[in-house]
């Protein structure tokens, strides 16, 4: 238990946002006990909203820097690909269509006992088992900031006001509220260029879940066992199990950009029958029931992830499109630097110092991967006659270096030792 007196001295955390980066977040900070962390989330639940996924190697080495919890839930949400728990597994890159169909050109996110989950399982895993259920807030959306900068520069607080009319003051927020976020526009500005989600190549995913005994009927066993991403010139196609192992879920990306005179108002499995027959299985059992349809969309880059004491986290801060599995992985690597500067953080005076830290050192990491990403969206739809197979595959080594291979150790030191020049 914690005291009155010590409590009375704690600095009141705000995390706005349930998803996986504000989940992570809360339990990283907490483990300060100087911070009295509080998660709010707009719904009044944690629906089964989105995709499936699979945490790359570098997710997994900032899980086991914020807490073993994480990683516990994470291990009892999530579906054991592999025979065995040290078998290295990775999500294979292959050609779907034309003379080099069924070629694999990369290998991403290697990692041992490789797992798949739904997000909003591991999500649901963290609130039930690791966050205290009165530190969290459901049906809390928030609808303004008003910060301690240079606007309001005698306010000593930061004041939330959520849409049921209520409002909170705290010492410092942290926006992990997803692609639209309201921290963003108050870091940025309204009017900034980089403020509102962007969708340069017109990507949209198509989504749909189907029984595993079903999905066992028409795939490959290589398809159940391993996650395999199918790329072809109108996009790329994959699955992965989640519930367990009960579920199969299908994503396919479409690149709008590539059908221009398309109606896009619905699937159309027609436009994917002329691919390798992977492909076509897959596209079959999508189109039975293509539940959901939504716009890929990423952030072009900010030139700060913190205003005052407000900073932005997850997707607030660097939303990043699927193509290279990496957008869970970069809020759990946030998440890792701000559970170990907060770490170190004894009065509200180490705030500044903090959060320019963890601005040094996330933003250009997690912009460069946005670019990566991007580039290989890019190469997976490429025509057959602009395809390099040797190219693309140096590209896709190079970049999966740079996401998967990255020194988390190194990255946590280089933050730390920020913070601590500027106190």
């Amino acid at each position: 238990m914690i005291g009155q007196e010590v409590k009375d001295a704690q600095l009141r955390v705000a995390v706005v946002g349930a998803g996986i980066a504000g989940s992570c977040l809360t339990i990283g900070l907490a483990q300060n006990p100087l911070l009295d962390v509080h998660l709010y989330e707009a719904y009044p639940n944690v629906g089964v909203r989105g995709a499936g996924l699979a945490l790359h190697g570098n997710a997994i080495k900032a899980m086991d820097l914020v807490s073993q919890e994480i990683k516990k839930a994470y291990f009892k949400k999530s579906h054991f690909m592999a025979d065995e728990e040290d078998m290295e597994m990775a999500t294979q890159i292959i050609v779907g269509n034309g003379a080099h169909a069924g070629t694999l050109v990369a290998e991403l996110g290697r990692a041992k006992g490789r797992r798949t989950v739904h997000r909003a399982h591991f999500i649901q895993g963290l609130l039930e088992d690791v966050i205290p259920q009165d530190h969290v807030h459901f049906g809390k959306r928030m609808v303004s900031i008003k910060g301690n900068d240079e606007t309001c520069p005698n306010a000593s607080k930061i004041t939330v006001t959520f849409a049921d009319g209520t409002t909170e003051e705290f010492d410092v927020l942290f926006g992990s509220e997803g692609v639209k976020s309201l921290t963003r526009k108050f870091i940025l500005g309204p009017n900034h260029p980089a403020t509102d989600a962007v969708n340069h190549d017109k990507w949209r995913c198509f989504n749909s879940l189907v029984p595993m005994e079903e999905a066992k009927k028409v795939l490959p066993k290589e398809s159940i066992e391993k996650v395999r991403m199918f790329c072809t010139p109108l996009g790329y196609i994959n699955g992965l199990p989640v519930d367990l192992g009960q579920t199969y879920s299908i994503s396919c990306y479409q690149r709008d950009t590539k059908l221009p005179s398309r109606d896009t108002s619905r699937f159309d499995a027609n436009e994917w029958e002329r691919f390798c027959p992977e492909v076509t299985a897959l596209i079959a059992l999508l189109a039975k029931d293509p539940r959901e349809d939504w716009k890929i969309q990423d952030h072009d880059h900010a030139p700060t992830y913190y205003r005052g004491h407000v900073a932005m986290v997850g997707d607030a801060a660097h939303a990043t499109a699927p193509h290279a599995g990496n957008g869970a992985a970069q809020a759990i690597e946030d998440v890792s630097i701000l559970t170990h500067i907060f770490a170190h953080v004894k009065s509200r005076n180490h705030i500044d110092a903090a959060l320019k830290a963890f601005d040094k050192v996330r933003r250009p990491r997690s912009q460069k991967v946005i670019e990566i990403t991007r580039q290989f969206g890019r190469l997976y739809s490429q025509d057959e006659k602009e395809r390099d197979i040797e190219d693309m595959m140096r590209q896709m080594r190079e970049g999966g270096m740079y996401t998967n291979g990255v020194d988390m150790d190194a990255q946590v030191r280089a933050a730390v030792s920020a913070f601590r020049r500027e106190i």
